[in-house]
């Protein structure tokens, strides 16, 4: 069921990065933190990549008790950079369904059908978490798949940026057959279908469909991405290149 002060709970922070706040306090994808509030009680990752998993921006989270949960494939990767005394890790595959800090949860496979960025094989995440009788649907990155077009839910988040995920109208189309009573359009920026993505994506959602757009989504976080990776690629270059001349 639909609630308005759910949706009002809902922040988006940056790019994928999502604060659901309540009794507990929820955080997905975390990136873009400002300050250091330590005000997590379960965090979320929903795959690897470095816009998405960043252990430094999780930290900043983090308390004693916090949950992680995470794909069953980042066990190793959570172990080693998000441990502490008093905290759980809660490692989730496809299609599973649990409770977590009272909060049922269902993990959805999220993945591409032919782009080599997200294998199915991976078992990569998307969630449905359902908070005060309200399930709020996070496809994390993800194509059209039969996993994410069967699910049911009030609140939609999804990613129209395209070239690594669904672009705005393939994330239309999900929408569409999922139906949800609002959707968020969150994972797009400088270089993964610029700024005016979320309009274009609204232009084709179904009219009984409530588009939210929040502007802090739009980011140039994939470009520092790509700006970091050359950046130790020339350094790496470099140093060998002292090394052996």
């Amino acid at each position: 069921m639909f609630r308005q002060e759910v949706l009002d709970r809902i922040k988006v922070i940056t790019h994928s990065c999502v604060r659901i706040g309540g009794e507990k306090v929820i955080y997905i994808d975390p990136v873009g933190i400002k300050g250091a509030p330590h005000d997590a009680d379960i965090i979320f990752f929903t795959h690897l990549h470095l816009d998405h998993f960043s252990p430094l921006e999780a930290r900043k989270l983090m308390k004693d008790d916090t949950v992680i949960v995470a794909p069953k494939s980042m066990a190793l990767p959570c172990k080693l950079f998000l441990s502490s005394k008093g905290n759980s890790h809660v490692m989730l595959v496809p299609g599973q369904e649990t409770q977590i800090s009272g909060i049922p949860v269902k993990a959805v496979a999220a993945y591409n059908n032919k782009k080599p960025f997200h294998p199915k094989g991976n078992g990569w995440l998307g969630y449905v978490l359902t908070i005060d009788g309200t399930d709020i649907y996070i496809t994390g990155d993800t194509d059209i798949t039969s996993e994410c077009s069967s699910v049911s839910c009030d609140i939609l988040m999804l990613p129209v940026g395209g070239f690594f995920t669904i672009d705005a109208a393939e994330a239309a189309q999900l929408t569409n057959t999922v139906a949800p009573h609002t959707v968020i359009p969150i994972h797009y920026g400088l270089c993964n279908g610029g700024k005016d993505a979320p309009e274009r994506f609204r232009s084709r959602v179904n009219d009984g469909i409530i588009t939210d757009i929040r502007p802090e989504v739009y980011n140039s976080i994939v470009l520092m991405m790509y700006v970091k990776a050359f950046a130790a690629a020339a350094a790496v270059f470099l140093i060998t290149y002292l090394l052996l001349r």
